[in-house]
């Protein structure tokens, strides 16, 4: 095949994924592994990680190992044909959506996504987790399935995640308007006695004592407004 037909044939796919292509959606295109090799060595592309390329040309953003590994799970499927819920999918979570979201300082090499169902992984720097997703719980970033700020928070307090963390990544989550102060009181309850608050499903106190641990005065109390006087 010729350099410009391949070319051509690719383009439908990295116009729409971020300047990417799977070799499974190559080869669904017509373009087998030894032409796709050679565009390669020519420099037409740059492997990103095992089954997965991208153009050369393509603007390279601080999302392109989670977009490339959110395209593997369902590696033949054009991303454009995909739900936000996708069964044969994912959807980033956890540390790697903090950070898209810009939220935390947390250290992880790893991407993470949430799977529907169980699934597994022979990348080390890949950690697959199995949880059912409400759309409620999922935004996208660019394109790109990531939890929400709120679920984030939420997945993170189930691992136990250091309160300190999850305290910076709560207050930066209010301040760029991400969350809502109430209803993450209403919805961390659960994990109050995992952070040593003593009563149990007590949103508030737990929300309290993580925001204590970075100093934090709690200045969300002053935003609601004060109670009617009979």
């Amino acid at each position: 095949m010729k350099t410009s037909d391949a070319l051509l044939r690719l383009s439908a796919f990295t116009s729409a994924q971020w300047g990417m292509v799977t070799s499974r959606q190559a080869k669904g295109a017509g373009v087998d592994g030894v032409t796709l090799h050679r565009l390669e060595k020519v420099g037409h592309f740059d492997r990103v990680r095992h089954g997965v390329y991208a153009a050369t040309t393509a603007v390279v953003t601080e999302a392109r190992h989670e977009q490339a590994v959110w395209l593997m799970l369902n590696a033949a499927e054009p991303a454009w044909k995909r739900p936000l819920l996708d069964p044969d999918g994912g959807v980033i979570s956890h540390g790697s959506a903090a950070r898209l979201h810009g939220l935390g300082e947390l250290v992880d090499d790893q991407v993470v996504l949430t799977t529907p169902r169980r699934r597994t992984s022979r990348d080390p720097n890949v950690r697959l987790m199995t949880a059912r997703l409400l759309e409620d719980d999922v935004t996208t970033i660019d394109g790109l399935p990531v939890t929400t700020a709120l679920r984030t928070i939420l997945d993170l307090l189930d691992q136990r995640t250091d309160g300190s963390h999850i305290a910076t990544i709560i207050q930066e989550a209010a301040k760029a308007n991400l969350v809502s102060i109430d209803v993450l009181e209403k919805r961390i309850g659960p994990y109050a006695l995992r952070y040593g608050v003593r009563r149990p499903g007590d949103g508030e106190a737990l929300l309290d004592r993580l925001l204590a641990e970075i100093g934090d005065s709690v200045p969300r109390r002053a935003q609601r407004p004060a109670p009617l006087r009979p």
